[in-house]
């Protein structure tokens, strides 16, 4: 959605703010996120919008 609305370099910058945010939050021992239960959901996040930024996905994300 944000590669059709707002282009990929948008695209890839909010990632990256949500990436940090992510990796804030899991070091953070107040945040859920940091809790075992979680931490592995919002590691393999991480994993993933990582890879979006390295691969340029907007053109594998379409449903053409």
């Amino acid at each position: 959605m944000l590669c059709a609305r707002d282009g990929e370099d948008a695209a890839k910058a909010w990632v990256r703010s949500t990436v940090e945010l992510y990796r804030r939050s899991m070091e953070n021992p107040a945040h859920f996120a940091s809790q075992a239960d979680w931490k592995a959901r919002f590691e393999g996040s991480v994993q993933e919008l990582t890879a979006f930024t390295e691969h340029g996905a907007c053109e594998v994300l379409r449903d053409d």
